[in-house]
Order: C-alpha cells, then sequence, then structure tokens
C-alpha cells in the first residue's frame, strides 16, 4: 500500500485540479475523499481505475469527482 499518490480532481464546473498527497493511504474506486480547493473542503469520489499505460502505472495516481 503507497502513503503517496496523485489525484486528478474534476469539478462540477469541469475544471480539474491536479494534487500530491503524502502520507495517507491511496484510496480505492468509490471511496470518499476531502481536498483543499481555494481555502475550502471539497468532498471528491475516487473513480475506478482505468487501464493505463505502463509507465503511467509506475506512479500511483488517482482520478476524483467533486460530489
Amino acid at each position: 500500500m503507497s502513503y503517496d499518490y496523485d489525484v486528478a480532481l474534476t469539478r462540477k464546473n469541469g475544471s480539474v485540479r491536479n494534487f500530491r498527497i503524502h502520507g495517507r493511504a491511496t484510496p480505492r474506486g468509490g471511496d470518499i475523499i476531502t481536498l483543499p480547493v481555494d481555502g475550502r473542503l471539497i468532498e471528491a469520489r475516487i473513480s475506478e481505475p482505468s487501464q493505463e499505460s505502463e509507465m503511467a502505472q509506475s506512479v500511483e495516481h488517482a482520478d476524483a469527482v467533486e460530489v
């Protein structure tokens, strides 16, 4: 289990923000996480993992959608 990972957050308005999370276990698909965005805490649901290239799989990465 990794404790550092990247999150690509897709906001309700369609914008995408990238985060690097340190010291927390990598969430699984369907998990809800909280991210700080513009001074507010935003809840986001982790998307199910998709098939990615071999190089992209070497880095822990999660996609999330604002809920």
